[in-house]
């Protein structure tokens, strides 16, 4: 049976220039959503100069949303993805001090996407990126080219194309 990732059940929405990308702390249960108010708890910034309608659709604790490996075993998924106009922008949300945490990220996308490919047509998308973010670690950091070039190599070979662009930023603009 095929996966909706896009279904409204998980669904979060904002037209505002700014606003929050946000997920529970540890342990986590629910799903990530959109806020606009709480600046607080907002683990990703979105700047929306349009300013677009930006729908967020949370993967990670959505019931409607299971990412399972032919093993049976549950698969590594990211937090959601950021939707504007014909744009997606997979997101993982981490709130992290230490070690790791950009290549569990990537691992995570990566594991969404081939699910994603499986059951949609990510060609059908103009622009498709991804994005880990980290309250904690606002900028890039030394040593995460090599994560990025990682996540080039591996959605390259799943897309026969030239590999997608992470982005290792708190800051995301649509």
């Amino acid at each position: 049976m095929p996966i909706n990732f896009l279904q409204a059940g998980c669904r979060t929405e904002s037209n505002q220039q700014l606003f929050g990308l946000c997920d529970n702390p540890d342990p986590a249960k629910d799903p990530a959503y959109i806020d606009e108010a709480n600046t607080a708890v907002w683990i990703a910034e979105v700047q929306n100069d349009t300013p677009l309608k930006a729908e967020f659709f949370a993967i990670d604790h959505c019931a409607g949303v299971q990412l399972v490996r032919p093993s049976g075993e549950k698969a590594k998924r990211c937090d959601g993805i950021l939707k504007h106009n014909n744009n997606l922008s997979f997101v993982e949300l981490k709130d992290r001090d230490h070690r790791g945490w950009i290549s569990g990220g990537r691992k995570q996308i990566t594991e969404t996407i081939e699910f994603f490919i499986t059951n949609h047509n990510i060609t059908a998308y103009a622009h498709v990126d991804a994005y880990v973010s980290n309250k904690q670690r606002p900028l890039a950091i030394t040593g995460s080219y090599t994560e990025v070039q990682k996540f080039k190599d591996e959605t390259a070979l799943m897309l026969n194309n030239a590999g997608l662009l992470l982005n290792i930023n708190r800051n995301i603009s649509i």
